[in-house]
């Protein structure tokens, strides 16, 4: 069994993406290696206002089998994913990165969804996330 269909055949457990960015801290270290946090909030939002977009490049590029429109389309998600700490995400995209390199489109076709689930997730959490970013943001780590 190839390596994408393990990571797309277990099931997950339902973190909520606000639980996903709290934890990860990896919002809080984008932070510090800028020496400010208002761009990483910046980040956080232009990254969740353009998720729906990125679903639908991915989609569009997956059904026509056009490997360098789907790669560049999933690439661009996973690496903003590991940015903001959005693992669930960044894992998805990386099977689907898997299945296109190996040209599996009607595998990646099917593996869409799950990735649309978990991208719709963090936009509709999107407010919230915002809000404990900032609060997080603030106080710094360790609080």
């Amino acid at each position: 069994m190839s390596d994408w269909r393990a990571v797309t055949s277990h099931a997950e457990p339902h973190r909520t993406p606000t639980d996903s960015v709290l934890e990860s801290c990896t919002l809080q270290a984008l932070a510090e290696e800028l020496d400010d946090s208002a761009p990483a909030i910046s980040f956080l939002s232009t990254y969740l206002s353009m998720l729906p977009g990125r679903i639908l490049r991915i989609s569009t590029g997956l059904c026509l089998h056009d490997a360098d429109a789907s790669m560049d389309a999933v690439l661009s998600l996973r690496i903003s994913s590991a940015m903001v700490g959005a693992v669930e995400t960044e894992n998805r995209c990386r099977a689907i990165e898997t299945m296109i390199r190996e040209h599996h489109f009607d595998s990646a076709v099917l593996a869409l969804p799950a990735l649309q689930n978990s991208t719709d997730r963090w936009f509709v959490a999107g407010p919230q996330l915002l809000v404990k970013a900032h609060e997080s943001l603030r106080q710094g780590p360790g609080h």
